[in-house]
């Protein structure tokens, strides 16, 4: 029956429940979006944690990515030279060089040398540190240097796991109080070697002691242990349970496209979140540092090493939910999304049809092509969301480069499939 054919009071009844229906549709719509956004929300927090997780079980369990996350500290000038100072305060805490003049002195005067030798006294005492001081230079700025520290880490990553298990065999990285030392033993070792090789006979007397190279301080180093066993669970099931919610809050969502907007811009919010809680870290560490600590830029420079990887993953997932959320934006209904979508496609129809004039129709694979084309494009994605996952550090430049390519290759795809649309209609015509 057409409405035309309804009496007032029928018509009235029908206006009446289509306002029912109308209200209930968007008291429903509401309380999804709700639920949604509560979801996202809670993926974004997952995802951010997920990746804290994931940096942290790569750092603590590979040893290899720990080795690749400190090399650049091997030829830092900073943390060289705070080495070469910590090697020097040992050998001086070891051997009195002052102590050992004079000694040689009163041996020389007791033989009947001169008393004007106690005027040496002071120019040998200072010439046996600078030569003490130019050992150690060669030993800390040599290419062999290197191989001790990396050694060194080596067997420092071992004995942290060792640390945070309870284990205490390996002592090359120790937990002292709240402070994380390396030994530097072996290369004290390297450096008397390098002075008795070069007569200094003296040098004999430095025991193998262990020489403390403060890594980091924290008051949370003493209650890491117990966390230590949840790590390498939390590094699986956190991704797994982000990846979970944002699915189920875009699912939930009314609107699918908003709703995977809106979690690619917590997403971004999260990391956003991350990149400056390490940026307030590092001043609260820098700030916290105690006395021992020698040259605060090397500290600086340790931790910026040490956390490179998670700021990188934290700006490189930024920028992924940020392309994620203009692809979004761009599918909207929105006017300007509108606009941009129709001056593509007048793009892609030109290009298309001036390989249509040309006599370029590829034939039955353009025909595939337009058939097929979202598909393919769909399989571009993801094709480009593995090569992000497979690449191992791919950063903010890794992610527009991967971006760019896909995006240029669903063009490639658009006008392939409308050459064969063209090509089609100049026959019928």
């Amino acid at each position: 029956m057409a409405d035309a054919e309804l009496s007032r009071a029928e018509r009235a009844e029908l206006e009446r429940l289509r306002a029912r229906a109308a209200g209930a549709g968007k008291r429903h719509g509401g309380w999804r979006w709700a639920g949604s956004t509560v979801l996202l929300v809670f993926a974004a927090l997952v995802i951010t944690l997920a990746a804290v997780a994931v940096y942290a079980r790569n750092e603590v369990l590979n040893t290899d990515r720990f080795l690749d996350t400190m090399e650049p500290l091997y030829a830092d000038d900073a943390v060289r030279a705070a080495v070469a100072f910590r090697i020097g305060a040992a050998i001086d805490e070891q051997v009195d060089v002052d102590a050992l003049v004079a000694e040689a002195i009163d041996a020389v005067q007791t033989k009947g040398a001169p008393d004007v030798l106690d005027r040496l006294a002071v120019p040998l005492a200072s010439g046996v540190e600078s030569f003490i001081d130019k050992q150690i230079n060669r030993v800390v700025y040599s290419d062999e240097f290197t191989e001790l520290w990396r050694e060194a880490m080596r067997g420092a990553h071992t004995a942290f796991v060792a640390i945070l298990t309870g284990e205490r065999d390996d002592t090359a990285l120790q937990l002292k109080g709240d402070e994380l030392v390396l030994d530097l033993g072996p290369v004290l070792a390297k450096v008397k070697e390098r002075l008795v090789d070069s007569g200094f006979g003296l040098a004999e007397r430095i025991p193998a002691v262990s020489v403390d190279f403060p890594i980091a301080q924290s008051e949370a180093f003493p209650k890491m242990r117990t966390a230590a066993s949840l790590l390498d669970a939390a590094a699986w099931v956190l991704p797994i349970a982000g990846l979970a919610l944002l699915a189920g809050g875009i699912v939930v969502a009314p609107d699918r496209r908003r709703g995977l907007l809106i979690g690619a811009l917590c997403i971004a919010g999260g990391m956003l979140l991350l990149s400056a809680a390490l940026m307030i870290g590092r001043g609260a560490y820098l700030a916290g540092l105690g006395d021992s600590v020698h040259s605060p830029e090397a500290a600086a420079n340790v931790y910026d090493t040490v956390t490179r990887f998670l700021k990188s993953a934290a700006e490189t997932i930024t920028v992924l939910a940020l392309i994620v959320a203009v692809a979004c934006w761009l599918l909207g209904p929105g006017t300007a999304a509108r606009a941009s979508r129709r001056l593509g496609a007048s793009g892609r129809n030109a290009a298309a049809r001036g390989l249509a004039n040309a006599g370029v129709t590829f034939g039955a694979v353009g025909a595939f092509v337009q058939r097929y084309r979202r598909g393919i494009e769909l399989g571009l994605v993801l094709a480009g969301l593995v090569w992000i996952v497979l690449w191992r550090h791919p950063g903010v430049s890794g992610v527009v480069t991967v971006a760019i390519v896909v995006a240029v290759l669903a063009l490639i795809v658009e006008v392939i499939g409308r050459a064969s649309v063209e090509a089609r209609g100049a026959r019928t015509a």
